[in-house]
């Protein structure tokens, strides 16, 4: 083998090394989603919380969901009281099956020696504000997972108001090994309700929720801190359906119902929405429907009975949206060393006030 070809090897080789090292580094990924039920201004009435990741990421350790600054956290809750609901799924490694989980968040007190010591190891706190209980249940098991609870400090200011911090046991060590997740369940999924807990900004904006991803190291039970991954949720608020109803010619009753429909401020084009129509405010129908122009403006007419009062209402809804080529710009790397992998715009559905169109 002569000097060249050697050389040429040694280069390729170095390159697919680095090539499988890049992608090994890059298979690591997940996502978070957030809304509100409704999605408008100083609202506490639902937050939801969705945290996926692919059976094929490393098994995450931690995972730190840092609320959108301007929004306010309720804790005076007394310990045992439920405050929401959580639906999950895990990959069990020792039955090749993926279960489904779910139960009440109930709230747990943070000075107990068992939540204060949790609290140390997984938020690098002495006591935590609140802790939460996700009591995961499936086949008569309930898995209790803490969720602890604290106003951000120091750097971690720059990623929100309050870190919510989850830590999970390691699926892949061998059988046997302590502390070894039960069953070697892998979360894959997680969607956490919560009611009366999180209030909304009071002015409106494209809110954005942080959150960190730190994964173990396969295999072996060990954290991978260099491997932490960001992923970014985007709210916008409020969701706003104006509307309007006049004749547009009263003699031979033909009516016509317009608006804008905007998301944090700004217009969401091609939204089908529904338009309801009906004799009374609390009776209303869908009788057709309209579409949003590229300003977010939509329109639609008809014909009404001659001599009855007629009520309108407009209602539309958009699924969670991909935002991660705009999301995940400026990634923050020296929070999360693996960058920003995914970021989403909030799925919500709305419907505006009910407007009366006289006879």
């Amino acid at each position: 083998m002569n000097r060249r070809f050697r050389a040429a090897l040694i280069a390729a080789a170095s390159i697919a090394t680095l090539v499988l090292a890049n992608a090994a580094l890059a298979a690591n990924t997940g996502s978070v989603t957030v809304w509100h039920t409704p999605q408008t201004l100083a609202n506490s009435q639902s937050t939801t919380i969705h945290v996926d990741v692919p059976q094929s990421t490393d098994p995450i350790a931690a995972v730190n969901i840092y609320s959108a600054t301007g929004y306010t956290l309720n804790t005076s809750q007394a310990a045992g009281a439920q405050i929401g609901t959580v639906d999950a799924t895990a990959f069990s490694r020792d039955n090749s099956l993926t279960l489904p989980l779910s139960g009440p968040v109930v709230t747990s007190d943070p000075a107990t020696a068992a939540n204060k010591a949790g609290s140390a190891a997984c938020a690098v706190t002495p006591q935590s504000q609140a802790v939460w209980i996700m009591n995961l249940s499936v086949a008569g098991n309930t898995l209790p997972i803490p969720v602890y609870v604290n106003p951000t400090a120091g750097p971690e200011q720059t990623l929100g108001g309050f870190k919510l911090s989850i830590c999970l046991p390691p699926p892949d060590v061998p059988v046997g090994t302590p502390g070894r997740a039960f069953q070697g369940a892998q979360l894959l999924d997680a969607v956490l309700t919560l009611t009366n807990v999180f209030t909304t900004p009071t002015s409106g904006a494209l809110a954005k929720w942080e959150t960190l991803f730190t994964p173990y190291n396969p295999g072996v039970g060990t954290v991978n801190k260099a491997g932490t991954f960001e992923a970014r949720a985007f709210v916008p608020l409020p969701i706003s359906l104006g509307i309007t109803a006049k004749y547009k010619n009263k003699k031979t009753r033909t009516y016509v119902v317009a608006g804008k429909v905007t998301e944090g401020g700004v217009a969401v084009p091609g939204l089908r929405l529904s338009v309801l129509r009906g004799v009374s405010a609390t009776k209303l129908a869908k009788v057709g429907s309209a579409n949003t122009t590229g300003s977010g403006a939509y329109s639609a007419s008809g014909k009404l009975k001659a001599g009855i009062a007629t009520y309108f209402q407009v209602s539309g809804s958009v699924a969670a949206r991909d935002y991660t080529a705009t999301g995940c710009q400026s990634p923050l790397t020296p929070f999360a060393p693996a960058g920003c992998v995914k970021a989403t715009l909030s799925p919500w559905s709305a419907k505006n006030v009910v407007v009366k169109l006289n006879k």
